[in-house]
């Protein structure tokens, strides 16, 4: 059965709705998550992943980004158990290059849990999942809108910049979404894999936002000599 997501938020870069199978290849990486709205850059350099862009480009356009736990005997990250708790990828722009290997763009849309991985004839895997979006009362997100509006104003400050391209980037920040807000956070903190796996698997959305609001201030404890945020902004 299909789904259909809702992708607000990113401009021109997606059509409005996208609609993604049930039955979606999966690249395993060690040491990387994707989360909803977050931009990932990759580089598809192996056979079988060349196969499977090509593959996705020709149907949906879509990959599950999934993290593999350490490799076996074969040391092929490949074949590695992944965790059951992905996000799936829209492949925005790519570019082949002339000896087959891609360059792409792959934009984070929804996270997923792996039901079974199927007998595929390809050489890369593929898996039946179902869609867990996360559905959050209105009013508990009212009652985060203080904690959002702290992290809007802080983020920018934690990235080594001039004054004025801090100032574009807080305007920025009031235009995005929740979802995009958290996956800005994860990479301006440059939050380890399994952080992100533990806010990706996250039951609610307010979750999330306290977690990565502990993560800027673990940042700062951690970085003392950080004046970029002043005490009036912290309170």
């Amino acid at each position: 059965m299909d789904h259909s997501i809702r992708t607000g938020g990113f401009g021109d870069a997606l059509p409005g709705t996208i609609t993604v199978p049930d039955v979606i290849p999966i690249f395993p990486l060690s040491g990387t998550v994707l989360m909803p709205g977050e931009v990932l850059p990759l580089h598809i350099f192996e056979p079988r992943y060349r196969a499977m862009v090509r593959d996705a480009l020709a149907g949906h356009k879509v990959i599950g980004m999934v993290q593999a736990l350490p490799a076996g005997p074969s040391d092929d990250v490949g074949l590695a158990q992944v965790r059951e708790v992905g996000c799936v990828g829209f492949i925005a722009h790519h570019q082949e290059l002339p000896d087959g290997r891609f360059l792409m763009w792959l934009l984070g849309l929804e996270r997923f849990q792996i039901d079974q991985e199927l007998a595929a004839a390809t050489a890369y895997r593929q898996v039946r999942v179902h869609y867990t979006p996360i559905e959050e009362p209105a009013l508990r997100l009212a009652g985060i809108q203080p904690l959002r509006q702290e992290l809007r104003a802080m983020l920018p400050l934690l990235i080594d910049t001039d004054d004025s391209t801090q100032t574009m980037l807080a305007r920025q920040m009031e235009e995005v979404t929740d979802t995009q807000l958290i996956a800005l956070a994860c990479q301006i903190l440059e939050l380890g894999a399994e952080r992100k796996q533990e806010i990706l698997e996250a039951a609610s959305q307010a979750d999330r936002f306290l977690m990565v609001y502990e993560d800027v201030y673990r940042h700062l404890d951690q970085n003392p000599r950080d004046e970029a945020l002043q005490p009036s902004v912290l309170n």
